[in-house]
């Protein structure tokens, strides 16, 4: 290949330093092509949206006898509520298929500015964008598949970061939890570098766990939280956590019917499906609140307080609809076990995405203060006096496992659940008087942090852990330090 092929392909020839090169075009052409996805995704919502504009002028040139007959304002309220409803599905295939025609990329160095780096842009943002909607159901395997992803049969994908779906391949019947790094670009001065990688049938990466680019991981493998893959180390049938990654033994698994956990039954699917499908209905409750926000502002007066008092009062609104909906759907949860294909399961995890759609936002400002603990005893977190909470707080996965004592500072993550051999399993997380969590640290369901103890930030704490009180812990696995 030429100098000028290599140009256009945005790789920098082999073994020399990427070019320096002015960032004004890049960054304007990045600019650019953003603007002009979005009103390309933007599409079928603006054509839904006309449809039912159209619908109304109709109405409203009927004869008055007729339109009052044929209810006009009733058809044209459920074609609205149907745009809502449909804008989402449609807009998440035309992503699909923009990240597989515009947003591939070659394996190997993409230097910074170039054509390829701006396809390497796209694509990892076409693919975040998709995975709020879709990460954890059905539908996400065949979004990752559309966008050029090869995906096994009966595999399972939740959140995944910096991900490039033509640079990653998943055998069959994988499970990759939240928060997975697969594969990313493995950034360099003046660019990045591409690599695929693959993961054999079977394998679990578990919340956290990072796949450098390029590696490759044999089948059965289990990659703990919070652990770096290392394919040359990694043994199928293996399990490995920890930084260096450890040997584990895998400790046997009481077995379930399978109908619950691989191999669902007709029922099953239609009960998953339905709630997964429910999420698209999102966007009504938005659109009521965004409806209920103009009118308080209007009845307020549209001053500046009027505005500030109606965004108080719209997201009180949303954060007590979540509420509500946490105790319609869960109750007070107890631990226990549930199957990856029951109904309880799927009410759980609706719940979760509804919670970050309508209620995280409002939460989110309340974050830093002790405003948010009152609110989070509603949803049943046991929180004490004076509990100071860092960043994260406003979104909470397993609330009534939580327990933090009096005058605790938290600011890590918990995992009071996990999903071993496709089961969910759920328990309690304590944190004692006076006791520190630093950021980024996380605690495995069981663990019990002792009054006045400090576990330190990116620590990781396993199931069962108990943390001495006054004891400090650090590393992963966690340690007296």
């Amino acid at each position: 290949m030429g100098r000028r092929a290599r140009a256009r392909a945005g790789d920098a020839p082999p073994g020399a330093a990427y070019r320096a090169r002015s960032q004004l075009g890049p960054g304007a052409a990045l600019v650019a092509a953003r603007a002009l996805l979005r009103v390309a995704l933007g599409l079928p919502a603006a054509l839904l949206v006309l449809a039912v504009r159209a619908v109304r002028g109709l109405e409203r040139r009927r004869p008055r006898r007729v339109a009052r007959r044929a209810a006009p304002r009733a058809r044209v309220a459920r074609a609205g509520r149907a745009a809502l409803a449909l804008a989402p599905p449609l807009t998440l295939a035309g992503s699909a298929l923009a990240s597989a025609r515009w947003a591939t990329c070659p394996e190997g160095r993409v230097a910074r500015g170039s054509a390829a780096w701006l396809r390497l842009l796209l694509a990892l943002e076409l693919t975040e964008r998709a995975g709020t909607w879709l990460s954890g159901s059905l539908f996400w395997p065949p979004w990752l598949r559309l966008a050029g992803m090869r995906v096994g049969r009966g595999s399972e994908v939740s959140t995944v970061v910096d991900l490039v779906p033509s640079q990653a391949e998943l055998g069959a019947r994988c499970f990759l939890a939240d928060g997975v790094y697969l594969g990313g670009p493995r950034l360099e001065p003046g660019g990045a570098v591409l690599a695929p990688g693959a993961l054999g049938d079977d394998a679990f990466l578990g919340n956290h766990a990072v796949v450098p680019a390029g590696t490759r991981l044999p089948g059965d493998v289990l990659v703990g939280v919070s652990t770096v893959a290392d394919g040359a180390a990694m043994r199928g049938g293996g399990a490995w956590f920890g930084q260096p990654p450890l040997a584990l033994a895998r400790p046997p698994v009481r077995a379930l019917d399978r109908r619950l956990t691989h191999e669902p039954d007709l029922l099953r699917r239609v009960t998953r499906v339905t709630w997964e499908l429910a999420r698209f209905a999102l966007p009504l409750p938005r659109a009521a609140l965004a409806v209920l926000w103009l009118d308080l502002a209007a009845r307020l007066g549209g001053g500046v307080l009027a505005l500030g008092s109606a965004t108080v009062a719209t997201g009180a609104a949303a954060v007590a609809g979540i509420v509500a909906l946490k105790w319609l759907l869960l109750g007070r949860v107890r631990p226990g076990r549930h199957a990856l294909w029951s109904c309880w399961c799927s009410r759980w995890d609706f719940l979760y995405v509804a919670w970050g759609q309508l209620a995280r936002g409002a939460l989110a400002q309340l974050e830093g203060t002790l405003l948010l603990a009152p609110v989070l005893r509603a949803f049943g977190v046991r929180v004490g006096k004076r509990v100071l909470l860092g960043a994260g707080f406003a979104q909470v996965v397993d609330p009534d496992m939580l327990e933090l004592a009096d005058d605790a500072t938290v600011a890590g993550l918990f995992q009071a659940h996990t999903f071993e051999e496709r089961v969910l399993k759920i328990d309690r997380v304590r944190v004692g008087r006076r006791a520190t969590v630093g950021a980024g640290a996380v605690l495995f369901y069981g663990v019990d942090v002792g009054e006045g103890a400090r576990v330190a930030p990116h620590a990781v704490a396993s199931k069962g852990e108990r943390v001495p009180p006054g004891a400090a812990f650090d590393g992963v696995p966690a340690r007296p330090a």
